[in-house]
């Protein structure tokens, strides 16, 4: 409205003025409106960058983030999460727990309540009729051994075993579950290494068979040389099929193993954060004290003996205290059997004699135990063989390493002597890509002997007994959320009367 004000003098003089200004109005207005809405389409068109960058900024960061965390670290812990296995054996130890009050079974307080109904026809001095007596007799009674023959003190000492065997059980399948996790990550990052390798050995096959199809288009080789070079691109094209089908089935035995929906495609080699003793006799020494396979043989030969003196228990004297309390009414208004009592009595039962079938049991049972130090002598035997494999192992793992890198180190400088022959004709293409094969190879192969020396030291660490969780974090233990069931404890139920 401030443009239109200086012109009312004008209006009615020069028509003609006026409608040129109106004109010169409306395009200064025109430009000034047009100025403002391509800025503010400016604006937008910068905030849009802006919101985009941001995005592909803050995306790209994300992936780089889950890339850089994808650890062995992180795949133990969440293999052993998600673990099932580890699972069961977490609710067997906690049900193992149990038996320690339950031990004490035989020396527990015990109560009864007895209602006998009893209806007879009684005829006196065998004369006369059959009169009708019902009657009703109720007891209470509350009993308990004062002793058992030894029976809850032996009962008492096998679950103390039986919960240390549980313990040990379940840093068993700890420890396996550790090892087939480090297992299926090195195999991946191997066979990822060996994929990438193994492109690039087909790209430079597919590029020196075109190179070769052009001349012998203009006829500076022969088809010879042709069907050779597309012979060496097929073997490098069932290579890749093959490292890419080893790839896809450890990829798919990690995300079995760690329950991971995705797999980074470029897995770190993992650096290992423990020494082992550098000689074979403390590796054995320690084995022999720590090894998990030995701790449960050894607590499975106390059991077996702890077993035989418990079936002795039971051809012990027992000695019982009985409380009770009785109530007898008759349906007989002169009966003179009703009465009330209360009272204790102790009692005193010793068997005579070993019966026959007690006898085999507990030869049977010696049996047993006699078997389970044979086992525990085997498993000494298994335990040393596999620490003393597993020691050489290691170290011919260490010596294919320092081979391998010598080998990658040679393949490259033979490779980088041919290159410089073919630049004046003394080699051929094939001849170079025959070395960068090769330098390949030796590439795999160090990759291969650096993750088999990686699994071969946290294999040894595992038949040390020294394997666990805190080798890959600052946790401890994993804490599975257990189930407790609401259990009924009534006596008289819906199941009673069926």
């Amino acid at each position: 409205m401030l443009i239109f004000l200086d012109i009312k003098p004008y209006w009615h003089n020069n028509l003609e003025f006026t409608f040129q200004f109106f004109i010169k109005c409306y395009l200064i207005n025109h430009a000034i409106y047009s100025g403002v809405l391509m800025l503010f389409l400016k604006k937008i068109k910068i905030l849009s960058i802006y919101f985009i960058t941001y995005f592909l900024v803050n995306f790209f960061s994300f992936s780089i983030v889950l890339a850089s965390d994808f650890t062995l670290d992180i795949s133990v812990n969440e293999a052993l999460k998600n673990s099932l296995e580890l699972k069961s054996q977490k609710y067997k130890l906690e049900a193992t727990k149990h038996s320690l009050d339950e031990a004490y079974s035989s020396k527990d307080w015990s109560s009864s309540l007895t209602s006998t109904y009893n209806s007879s026809n009684k005829q006196s001095d065998g004369a006369g009729s059959y009169t009708n007596d019902d009657s009703i007799t109720s007891t209470v009674s509350l009993s308990k051994n004062i002793f058992d023959g030894g029976k809850s003190f032996e009962k008492y000492r096998i679950a103390k075993d039986n919960i240390k065997l549980n313990e040990l059980k379940l840093i068993k399948v700890e420890q396996e579950v550790i090892l087939e996790t480090i297992k299926a990550y090195l195999d991946v990052y191997t066979n990822q290494s060996v994929v990438r390798l193994r492109k690039r050995s087909l790209i430079r096959f597919k590029e020196n068979v075109s190179a070769t199809k052009l001349k012998l288009q203009a006829g500076t080789v022969t088809p010879t040389v042709l069907a050779e070079s597309e012979a060496k691109l097929a073997k490098a094209n069932y290579e890749l099929i093959l490292a890419d089908g080893n790839l896809n089935k450890s990829i798919s035995k990690f995300k079995s193993v760690t329950s991971f929906k995705t797999v980074p495609n470029n897995l770190k080699l993992p650096t290992v954060k423990f020494t082992i003793p550098n000689n074979e006799e403390e590796i054995i020494k320690i084995s022999s004290q720590k090894n998990i396979n030995i701790l449960i043989a050894k607590l499975e030969k106390d059991l077996a003996n702890k077993n035989v003196e418990l079936k002795r228990s039971e051809n012990r004297p027992v000695f019982k205290f009985d409380l009770f309390a009785k109530d007898s009414q008759s349906s007989l208004s002169n009966s003179s059997s009703d009465y009330q009592s209360y009272g204790a009595n102790l009692t005193f039962t010793s068997p005579l004699f070993y019966n026959e079938s007690s006898k085999n049991t507990i030869r049977r049972l010696d049996k047993l135990a006699s078997a389970s130090t044979v086992d525990l002598a085997e498993e000494y035997r298994q335990v040393k063989l596999n620490a003393i494999s597993s020691f050489q192992n290691y170290q011919s793992a260490v010596a294919k390493t320092l081979a391998s890198k010598s080998e990658k180190k040679s393949s490259l400088l033979a490779l980088q002597g041919i290159q410089k022959e073919a630049e004046f004709g003394i080699r051929t293409v094939l001849d170079v890509l025959e070395a960068e094969v090769d330098y390949l190879n030796g590439s795999t192969n160090l990759i291969t002997s650096e993750a088999d020396e990686v699994y071969d030291l946290f294999y040894l660490r595992s038949i040390m007994g020294n394997l666990s969780l805190e080798d890959f974090g600052d946790q401890k233990t994993i804490n599975f959320n257990l189930k407790n069931k609401e259990l009924n404890f009534e006596i008289f139920d819906r199941k009673t009367f069926n």
